[in-house]
């Protein structure tokens, strides 16, 4: 239960910064997605079940800030970070572009589900905003991942010097 305290409070706060974001940062009519970036940057981290709980959290907590289509995200942040939780068990390494490149499929992967299980727009539109929404979660990842290592790397470091 404790390891789940501090994903929920990010992704509680990547919530309220997203709906703060100003209009002018969208690329192709796509704003980021936050909450999305950062249970792909926890999800990476741990293992598929981790993924799957925290992806549940974020799709009702997406639901909740939206509105409709609750189950819709439910479902699809369930699967991406089920997916992103499984992949980080066979893929995953320190290098930063790993995540990155993993954003990128794995937000597009979302986008699709979406579109399946609530199509609510035409297939070019969804294609130019999942685009857009690709390379703005991709920047995120950057930021948000090297920030998560920092603090870890901070924490080992810690747990080193005090046995010392």
């Amino acid at each position: 239960m404790k390891r789940y305290v501090l994903p929920i409070v990010c992704l509680l706060l990547a919530a309220g910064a997203q709906g703060n974001l100003p209009r002018s940062i969208s690329i192709m009519g796509a704003m980021p997605d936050l909450v999305l970036v950062v249970l792909i940057c926890f999800s990476l981290a741990e293992d598929p079940a981790f993924g799957a709980a925290l992806g549940f959290v974020a799709g009702l907590l997406q639901g909740s800030m939206v509105g409709m289509g609750m189950g819709s995200f439910i479902f699809t942040r369930t699967v991406t970070g089920f997916v992103a939780g499984f992949v980080s068990t066979r893929l995953f390494s320190a290098n930063s572009i790993v995540p990155m490149f993993s954003a990128f499929w794995l937000t597009a992967m979302c986008g699709a589900l979406f579109q399946l299980v609530n199509p609510r727009l035409a297939a070019p539109q969804v294609i130019g905003i999942v685009a857009g929404q690709c390379i703005q979660n991709v920047i995120f990842t950057f930021i948000i991942y090297n920030v998560m290592q920092f603090f870890d790397t901070r924490r080992k470091n810690r747990i080193i010097n005090a046995r010392y």
